[in-house]
């Protein structure tokens, strides 16, 4: 059995859907402090904290979308990973591939990665020290991808040292 998998990583809506649910309860919870339904504050403390903590939430949803990218995984049989950025998903009939990037970089599974059921969070190291952080979660990938990818993770972790 060979754990070769070649596997297209879209961003999942469910994280999306997440970390925008966390941003709103985020602003929600500075706009009572703001407007003093929250906390016993200063009026200057006040509008400084719920402004800084509205603000926080507005950037961290902005930062979530603009990260947002297509990955392409590739995993040899001998467990060699190599992470390719894709402009987008569509059928590679052109033979110079004009939708697949030049930034493709062979990477290793770091020691803290996360494996579970339902959910990959693959942290990959390139050779120039770059740390990449992939989640994937089962809307992101087909349901065979999915396994294919779980059980090769597991197998490279379990057969090598991984880096810490």
């Amino acid at each position: 059995m060979s754990i070769a998998v070649s596997a297209i990583v879209r961003p999942s809506r469910i994280l999306f859907v997440m970390v925008g649910a966390i941003c709103i309860g985020a602003a929600a919870i500075g706009l009572g402090i703001v407007f003093d339904a929250v906390g016993d504050l200063p009026r200057l403390s006040r509008a400084l904290l719920g402004a800084t903590i509205i603000f926080l939430s507005v950037f961290g949803f902005y930062h979530g979308v603009r990260h947002r990218k297509i990955l392409h995984i590739d995993i040899s049989g001998a467990g060699q990973f190599r992470l390719t950025e894709v402009d987008s998903a569509g059928p590679c009939t052109n033979t110079n591939r004009p939708h697949v990037k030049s930034q493709e970089a062979v990477v290793v599974l770091l020691k803290d990665s996360t494996i579970w059921p339902s959910m990959l969070l693959l942290r990959l190291q390139a050779e120039n020290g770059k740390i990449t952080t992939v989640p994937i979660l089962p809307d992101s990938v087909s349901r065979d991808s999915f396994r294919a990818l779980s059980v090769a993770c597991r197998w490279i972790a379990t057969r090598s040292e991984l880096q810490e």
